[in-house]
């Protein structure tokens, strides 16, 4: 997985306060922290009501001072796209453009056919905002992919993005189906026509709006993971996010028959019995353990197609009791997230993953 890092963003309230103070050591030390956790990009966005440009140009420096990961640059001006990568001492990664008229695709794509290191995020959305269901998403995927192909640009360098909206307001009436599953085909249909081609996902959209949203956002990521997702945006500090990833990756890459015995038994509560594949990362034996568990199952939901009354969830295991209802509601089987939010209320699972 690509991991790109979200937490010197201005829209963070925290990033904001650190930029309106000229906190340079504020925005140093969090940079260290993102490319300490492994993160392969910085995301660096400035939604500043003057002067987008040269706080961006300022984030740059400090960031490149401390530490040689890649730059994402993060703005909806092409403009400003363009003039901030001249700040980055090696290529890094536009973030975003689409085939909408103001996102000036054609302008970055040039600019990516005369430096080759850079990448780009391109957004599955034109000028009729973003489509509704995946047949038109798959449209504007086509439009991009031809745009790049007449520029020359390898579909390597290219992360689609297939704009995550929040599951608490997904129609459950969606001709694809409800839940997620207008998304997750859209990410099928790319990677099995495009596999060399990166896809991504701004992980914590989907959890906008909705309490305890570790939950929703690790269900989420293991899903997407699922159907091929490769790069996302989120937040390399959560530890917890990236074992789930970790440990999701390992058990997608086993036989499916393993797969399939795993899965019932995250059903039947036996996963004690089973010798899971434990993530990657700084965890201890049983966080390591935990995050094998959850991603487990997760991972059975999908594969079982069961719901949460079937996963038979305990309110003495919180933990597994909200990634089973965050699971249900992306998988359609929870409309509006009603169910997962009344679980949240009853005290069935907290803010916390203990």
């Amino acid at each position: 997985m690509i991991i790109i890092g979200e937490k010197l963003n201005g829209a963070i309230p925290a990033v904001a306060e650190a930029i309106a103070r000229r906190d340079g050591e504020w925005i140093k030390d969090m940079a260290r922290k993102e490319a300490e956790a492994g993160a392969d990009f910085i995301d660096l966005c400035a939604p500043v009501e003057s002067g987008e440009l040269e706080t961006l140009h300022w984030m740059i420096e400090l960031v490149q001072s401390v530490t040689d990961v890649p730059i994402s640059i993060d703005s909806p001006s092409t403009e400003i796209l363009a003039k901030a990568c001249q700040y980055c001492k090696s290529p890094g990664l536009f973030n975003s453009v689409s085939m909408e008229s103001k996102r000036q695709i054609d302008r970055i794509l040039q600019l990516m056919q005369k430096h080759p290191g850079w990448e780009v995020i391109a957004m599955l959305c034109d000028d009729r905002g973003i489509p509704r269901c995946a047949a038109e998403r798959l449209q504007v995927f086509k439009n991009i992919v031809k745009k790049a192909d007449d520029y020359g640009i390898e579909q390597s360098r290219i992360h689609i993005d297939t704009v995550t909206q929040a599951a608490a307001l997904l129609d459950p009436e969606c001709e694809d189906g409800p839940g997620v599953a207008a998304v997750t085909k859209v990410i099928k249909t790319i990677r099995a026509r495009c596999p060399r081609i990166h896809i991504t996902s701004a992980i914590s959209n989907i959890s906008y709006g909705l309490p305890a949203r570790r939950y929703m956002n690790y269900s989420f990521a293991a899903l997407a993971l699922f159907h091929g997702l490769d790069s996302a945006i989120l937040d390399p500090l959560d530890a917890g996010m990236l074992a789930v990833i970790s440990a999701s990756e390992k058990l997608l890459a086993l036989p499916e028959t393993k797969r399939k015995e795993i899965a019932e038994a995250a059903r039947d509560k036996r996963l004690a019995e089973m010798e899971l594949p434990l993530p990657e990362g700084k965890l201890t034996p049983g966080e390591a353990e935990k995050y094998a568990k959850l991603a487990a199952t997760i991972l059975s939901m999908k594969v079982l197609n069961t719901d949460a009354k079937t996963m038979a969830p305990d309110r003495n295991d919180g933990a597994r009791t909200g990634i089973i209802y965050g699971t249900a509601a992306l998988l359609g089987l929870d409309e509006y997230c009603m169910e997962y939010i009344r679980a949240y209320k009853a005290g069935w699972f907290s803010n916390t993953i203990a």
